[in-house]
């Protein structure tokens, strides 16, 4: 099995913070954007829009991040990230969906400067710390759920947001940004020399 990856961005970050923290047998390839890997025929048989991340098991080519996460989890239910009774995939499904169609939708228009109030995410972190009350993970076992949206609160602008309003959430961030898989897939940028 094999993961195209480039850790610097969320998407890709959380799916390298998962197979890290089990030590998941998952080769991990960071692909080489200097060189067009993505823009390749060979890539586009693996991912039709030239994007990262992709799963390669086999014959079976996965991409889209939280697909990726959920497929994993379910080949290796030894991580138990992914419930198997119905309502529990509906839970896991829920929060994936809140992530790609809520918290990163405003996170991204903050990044490209289309928003730039850092309030304005004020409304989706209050619904994060309403589901941490009394829990220590988003649905009280670490799950996907948790490498999938972390990775956005620990980003440099996650970093900028205000947390103080939310102790749930802000104890949750804590503990996931000392995650064995997350600390594994932080991006060291280069010192000055």
């Amino acid at each position: 099995m094999r993961l195209y990856t480039f850790a610097v961005t969320p998407n890709n970050r959380k799916v390298v913070a998962f197979i890290k923290h089990y030590d998941l047998d998952v080769e991990i390839h960071q692909v080489n954007f200097a060189k067009q890997e993505t823009k390749q025929p060979e890539y586009l048989k693996i991912h039709p829009m030239g994007k990262v991340p992709a799963l390669v098991d086999g014959d079976f080519n996965l991409w889209e991040s939280n697909a990726i996460l959920t497929y994993l989890a379910a080949i290796f239910p030894e991580t138990c990230g992914v419930p198997t009774d119905p309502k529990g995939r509906a839970d896991i499904d829920r929060w994936l969906h809140w992530q790609s169609s809520h918290l990163m939708p405003a996170m991204g228009a903050l990044k490209a400067g289309e928003e730039t109030d850092l309030e304005s995410l004020q409304p989706l972190l209050a619904v994060l710390d309403q589901q941490l009350a009394g829990r220590e993970f988003i649905l009280d076992e670490l799950s996907v759920v948790d490498f999938a949206i972390s990775v956005y609160l620990l980003t440099k602008l996650g970093r900028k947001l205000d947390y103080s309003g939310h102790p749930n959430l802000t104890a949750w961030r804590d503990r996931m940004s000392q995650m064995k898989g997350i600390v594994e897939s932080q991006v060291k940028r280069p010192g000055p020399k």
